[in-house]
């Protein structure tokens, strides 16, 4: 720990002036009042007497030194010493969006993945979290929120929504009507531009955070899209996001390799399900917290009083004592 002093002239002068005070208390003071006694080398001479006066001295001294001490010390305190620490305050700067084509096709990924995603939103850290599904039309169920408990009961009635047995804490899955009504306001289409677009679209392009969608999908679009995926990569890569597509088990070559280009375009990672678990796939989504780490330095200053006003105490009844001795021998 290292101790600085805010003031450290106030010290510099004291210790001026106690310099000073040592030399005017060397000097001998001339006779100026009192009876003048004849004879005095006899009594001097004594044993007693030079007993009594080595112990004045000693104690005269004493009682300079300890009040030389109590001014140093006074003089220290007064200067304000104090401490300073560093701290660093990590927080992730980091928005996650799980946007998941709900098609058929996709639902045992699906199922998978958002189990997955709910051990990795238990340990987001400061990080905004949501999720989109789309089909024939995108439909954003949760918004970007730092509500990890929400999150994790909204993921709940997702899984309950595709059929795995998950008790929620809400009586209505309204999860289950988004899923059979609200994704398919176009029958028997399946627009993967469309939905990846319009998630990309969900994150503030104004805030500086790292943006990343987390795309699940086989990518057969079935339909006639407003925007292509190729289209809706560019759109991504413009507004500074990153997509991680993860394929199907079942995906065609050439659906896969346009994910491969969205991932590569944006500066995400393609990933498929028949490589990799969704736990491998949370893992290596879960590292990309290592770039988007935000660290602020700040320093806190601490006042030290307690290293010098304890001998303080400590010192002014010696100081008292001392006194008290000399006047009974003087008297």
């Amino acid at each position: 720990m290292e101790v600085k002093s805010m003031y450290p002239e106030i010290i510099t002068y004291t210790l001026l002036v106690s310099f000073l005070l040592l030399l005017v208390w060397r000097k001998k003071n001339k006779f100026k009042s009192g009876i003048i006694v004849a004879n005095t080398k006899y009594v001097k001479n004594t044993k007693y007497y030079k007993s009594l006066m080595l112990k004045y001295r000693l104690y005269n001294i004493a009682i300079k030194l300890v009040c030389i001490a109590l001014i140093v010390l006074s003089a220290i305190l007064t200067s304000r010493l104090y401490k300073t620490d560093n701290h660093e305050d990590e927080f992730y700067n980091r928005d996650i969006m799980l946007c998941m084509d709900v098609s058929g096709s996709v639902r045992t990924l699906n199922k998978d993945i958002i189990n997955t995603m709910k051990d990795t939103v238990s340990r987001l850290k400061d990080e905004r979290f949501g999720i989109t599904i789309f089909n024939g039309a995108p439909v954003t169920i949760l918004p970007l929120t730092t509500d990890y408990n929400y999150a994790l009961n909204v993921l709940d009635m997702v899984s309950s929504a595709l059929g795995n047995d998950v008790k929620t804490v809400y009586d209505k899955n309204y999860i289950k009507d988004f899923l059979e009504l609200g994704t398919q306001s176009l029958r028997w289409t399946s627009l993967i531009g469309d939905g990846l677009a319009f998630c990309s679209s969900t994150f503030k392009q104004d805030d500086d955070r790292t943006k990343i969608v987390i795309l699940t999908t086989d990518n057969e679009v079935s339909g006639t899209q407003i925007i292509t995926v190729p289209e809706a990569s560019e759109y991504s890569k413009a507004n500074g996001v990153k997509v991680y597509p993860i394929g199907t088990k079942t995906i065609q070559e050439k659906y896969k390799k346009e994910l491969v280009d969205v991932a590569n375009n944006t500066g995400g990672a393609y990933y498929d399900y028949l490589n990799y678990s969704t736990d491998d796939i949370a893992k290596k989504i879960e590292e990309l917290n290592k770039t988007a780490i935000v660290k602020n330095v700040f320093v806190t200053q601490t006042d030290l009083p307690e290293l010098i006003f304890p001998y303080l105490l400590y010192i002014i009844p010696i100081l008292l004592i001392l006194d008290w001795r000399v006047r009974i021998w003087v008297i």
